[in-house]
């Protein structure tokens, strides 16, 4: 059961998905807060975000911010609940949301002034492919933020024991960040986690 609750929390889908989504949603809501201050967005940038979930962060950057979001996320489930809660921004063209997992994204080079991505990282089995693949479409100068939760804080959830979820220390995160090119690499961190933020 809690391996079922951990690939949940990985890729919800059918009614436990629903409900696990509802606690992601609350828990996750507070990490935008902090991450989207640290991108320093202006105006014309374009962000990718790696799996946007419920589109919460994609829609307060999108509210309160003159730029074009674009999102990639394999769970149809928050692909369907990211679309109806931005869609007027989708009209109006200034979101554009995929469904779909980022390691087969096809992604453009340099196109990106800005990445982010919120507790993602645990369900990546090795950070070198990713990373590399996010510095790849990232515009020289343009930034990488990404929230993770603290290993201990991971630890203490009981779903997290299953091997679903990578828990990856924060020294190794920023070594990886390294070896794929990333410099300029700061963190801010709270009870939580961290806020890792990094230039290309």
């Amino acid at each position: 059961m809690l391996r079922l609750i951990g690939s949940q929390f990985k890729k919800p889908s059918g009614l436990l998905g629903k409900i696990i989504s509802k606690v992601m949603k609350k828990g996750n809501s507070p990490d935008y807060d902090k991450i989207i201050p640290e991108m320093d967005i202006k105006q014309g940038d374009r962000l990718l975000e790696i799996g946007y979930g419920h589109g919460l962060g994609v829609n307060r950057i999108s509210a309160n911010y003159d730029c074009h979001i674009t999102g990639i996320d394999f769970s149809e489930l928050m692909f369907k609940e990211a679309s109806k809660r931005n869609r007027k921004f989708i009209e109006h063209n200034k979101v554009e949301l995929n469904f779909g997992n980022f390691l087969d994204y096809e992604i453009k080079p340099d196109h990106y002034d800005k990445v982010f991505c919120v507790h993602v990282i645990y369900f990546w089995d090795s950070l070198a492919e990713p990373f590399s693949k996010i510095r790849t479409g990232i515009k020289d100068g343009g930034v990488f933020c990404l929230f993770m939760a603290k290993t201990d804080y991971i630890k203490k959830m009981k779903f997290t024991k299953d091997g679903i979820f990578n828990k990856y220390s924060l020294d190794h995160v920023v070594d990886e960040l390294k070896t794929a090119g990333f410099e300029t690499i700061s963190y801010s961190t709270n009870n939580k986690g961290y806020i890792i933020k990094c230039k290309k």
